[in-house]
């Protein structure tokens, strides 16, 4: 629940703590005096859209915080799943600047707008005139009914959620084999021919590299051996080749070995000449090989191609082509597998449907059995109310199948006897709508996870005895969840447990609102002044606000 409210500089507010109990809170106060302006601050805190409109005049950061105690498990996993401390106090930080830079922060932690959200969602529930936009979507119809039913619903769709499950798994696996037969045929023969075209290619994981170094030797073949015979001419062939210099310098040497230095240098002559020859005889045998042939660099062309083409189609390398065949050949081997496990999860999807089928029967025999309990229980919550000629029925659809059911659940209403029922969006005035939303919060006691309501002039039009009906109704909602509310009717306000006074004054050039906790002195003249509708309370109206404080 909501234990204390900071606002900073947040429209008419300066620096204001405001604390809540447990139960029934009222704010009261003149129109225009600020209440309103406290529920904004809760939304913002609680994640609404941001509004730099609502930064107080001359300042450039506005700042609410939010104190909450015994938060539902709901929160406290999600604070657990995000590694945020929590002792059983959550404090929600959120600030806005001029310039629309925010900020987010629970418990201390930063986190996201996207975030925050899904923490508050079940802590806060915003009703008023305006805000019975969930009740009129029909998606929310549903899970309405759903909750209403609680444990045996709850387990009920379980069992068909789970089998579901079960047949989306198994027809998943079914359309992996192939779909039907002449899917299967199809996807088996191009299977079968890539499998033999990269067969039939004999690919080896070294020949690109070799293929394109012996297609650039021979394509400059004619270079090479220019280069080669005048290369051995130098080396072997001419007058002064290297290899006979070489030799000779190495024997002017051998009559001086019995000096150590000499010999030394005489052996690395004899070495190099070796070495030269060597190099000669291996250049030699690559001259008698370099002669240009045509044919060969077609062959290696092709080859080269075939190679390139393969890629293109199965992998970038020849190693990505051949795991490409590989993943073929399994899968080909599956498909030839397939048949006898298709009609093996073919039969499990069969019995499967059946199980689903009943299964959902028996959800829509449960759905129709509280819908009636549900339409019954808003009607004579709707007869408190003085709304004694309204139609309120539940109606119940068949639909495609779910992991929620095949159900299709829709509220439809008639405000007026001799009226055609429709649609609930299509017929309740704002008035209707407020009652109904009223009489849904008490219906739903203890299904719901909200632990703060927000009443925001829900009993706006109406009186007498209706409004003495409302008032009962928020008192019995208050014994589950925290309730606040803002409210001029007296018998409503006279309910509470705990009054925030909010008021506007001038302090020198700038508006100021103010909120404070009133004594039950002090709430008695507010609410005998909303009775007067003067500022000088009359000692009738202070008695009738004794007597509605007394009942």
């Amino acid at each position: 629940m909501l234990s204390s409210l900071t606002l900073s500089n947040f429209a008419l507010f300066e620096k204001q703590t405001i604390d809540f109990s447990s139960g029934f809170n009222c704010l009261l106060g003149q129109s225009g005096a600020g209440k309103s302006i406290i529920i904004d601050a809760l939304s913002f805190v609680l994640g609404a859209k941001s509004d730099k409109n609502f930064v107080r005049t001359g300042q450039n950061l506005m700042r609410v915080d939010g104190v909450f105690t015994n938060v539902g498990e709901h929160c406290l996993q999600i604070l657990r799943d995000w590694d945020i401390e929590c002792d059983g106090e959550v404090i929600i930080s959120r600030t806005l600047s001029q310039d629309g830079k925010t900020s987010l922060k629970v418990n201390g932690f930063p986190v996201t707008a996207k975030m925050l959200v899904s923490l508050t969602s079940k802590m806060a529930d915003f009703c008023g005139q305006h805000d019975s936009v969930g009740l009129l979507n029909v998606s929310n119809h549903l899970p309405f009914l759903d909750r209403f039913g609680g444990k045996e619903i709850e387990n009920q769709c379980a069992v068909v959620a789970s089998l579901f499950g079960q047949l989306k798994e198994i027809r998943a696996k079914i359309a992996s084999l192939g779909g039907d037969e002449s899917e299967r045929a199809r996807e088996k023969d191009l299977l079968s021919f890539q499998i033999d075209e990269i067969e039939n290619a004999h690919l080896d994981l070294t020949e690109e590299e070799s293929l394109r170094e012996r297609f650039a030797f021979i394509s400059s073949s004619e270079k090479i051996f220019e280069s080669l015979t005048s290369v051995l001419e130098k080396l072997t062939d001419g007058r002064d080749n290297a290899t006979s210099l070489l030799y000779s310098a190495k024997s002017d040497l051998s009559n001086f070995t019995q000096f150590k230095d000499i010999d030394q240098c005489r052996e690395r002559l004899e070495n190099a000449y070796y070495e030269v020859r060597d190099v000669a005889e291996t250049l030699e045998t690559i001259k008698d090989n370099s002669d240009f042939d045509p044919r060969e660099l077609e062959r290696i062309d092709a080859r080269l191609d075939l190679i390139k083409t393969l890629s293109k189609k199965y992998g970038r390398t020849i190693e990505d082509i051949l795991a490409y065949q590989e993943k073929c050949q399994k899968r080909l081997e599956e498909l030839e597998q397939s048949e006898q496990l298709l009609s093996a999860l073919q039969a499990d999807a069969q019995k499967v449907e059946g199980e689903l089928a009943a299964q959902c029967n028996n959800l829509t025999a449960l759905r129709t059995r509280f819908a009636r309990e549900f339409e019954q229980r808003i009607m004579t919550e709707l007869a408190d109310l003085e709304m004694k000629n309204t139609r309120f029925v539940v109606q119940i659809s068949p639909c495609e199948c779910s992991a929620k059911g095949a159900d299709s659940v829709k509220f439809m209403f008639s405000a007026n006897r001799g009226q055609d029922i429709k649609d609930l969006h299509k017929t309740a005035s704002g008035g209707e709508l407020s009652r109904l939303l009223l009489a849904f919060k008490n219906v739903m006691l203890g299904k719901e996870m909200v632990q703060t309501v927000v009443f925001d002039e829900i009993d706006a039009g109406i009186s007498g005895i209706t409004a003495g009906k409302v008032a009962e109704k928020l008192v019995n909602i208050s014994k589950f969840t925290q309730i606040i509310c803002i409210t001029h009717t007296p018998v409503v306000a006279a309910k509470a447990e705990r009054f925030v006074f909010v008021e506007k004054k001038l302090v020198g050039e700038q508006t100021v609102s103010t909120a404070s906790n009133l004594s039950h002195q002090r709430a008695v003249e507010e609410v005998a002044r909303l009775i007067d509708g003067s500022l000088h309370v009359s000692e009738t109206a202070m008695q009738h606000a004794k007597k509605l404080f007394e009942q």
